[in-house]
């Protein structure tokens, strides 16, 4: 059977697979940290409240607010979208859904081009969580060229709820950060979302 993105079980996979050329730098030297609301407190608060045992708790109520956040603070240009389909080409195993993705146009209810930036939550694994990601990266940069949206790049994000890596896909070249960015940090994490958006307003 099938199961698409979830088939690239690690980078090094995903970038053979796809021949996609990997360059490690630090992608956000320079960031501008930016303090979470209090909703966004209260809700990460509540969400040790009950056990974070796996992938989707965590990816509910940890990830999703963050991003939530931030698609807030953009609104009149970014819609955030959940679990949503991306099927370029099964046979490439390109298909299948993604945890997070953001795109660059108002709310819409039916997700559109251009995809510009995506996230993928994995329990525990990064090496998994940056190999799906990049494939889904991939893919969503296929879309964007489909539909007549193409990006000059674009961006991602494999986050295990304490962890988040980020990606930078340029046509064949991946830009893997070598920082690792902690929850416990979050103004650094929302800070780079915000800088990440901007580059396409």
């Amino acid at each position: 059977m099938n199961i698409g993105y979830s088939n690239f079980k690690t980078l090094r996979q995903a970038l053979e697979r796809l021949d996609i050329e990997e360059i490690d730098v630090n992608l956000f030297p320079v960031i501008q940290p930016v303090e979470p609301s209090d909703w966004l407190i209260k809700a990460l608060e509540i969400a040790k409240i009950m056990p974070l045992t796996n992938g989707k708790s965590k990816s509910e109520r940890l990830i999703s607010p963050i991003l939530m956040e931030v698609a807030i603070n953009f609104r009149e240009n970014i819609t955030l979208y959940s679990g949503e389909d991306l099927y370029i080409d099964d046979k490439r195993d390109l298909s299948g859904a993604g945890d997070f993705f953001l795109a660059k146009h108002p709310r819409k209810e039916v997700m559109q081009a251009p995809i510009i930036t995506l996230a993928e939550a994995k329990d525990e694994d990064m090496d998994y969580g940056r190999g799906q990601c990049l494939a889904q990266m991939y893919a969503a940069q296929l879309f964007n060229e489909q539909k007549g949206k193409p990006q000059p790049f674009i961006y991602g994000c494999a986050v295990t709820g304490g962890e988040w890596k980020f990606l930078k896909l340029t046509e064949k070249q991946v830009f893997v950060d070598n920082e690792t960015y902690y929850i416990s940090d979050l103004p650094k994490i929302l800070g780079i979302f915000h800088h990440i958006i901007k580059l396409y307003l």
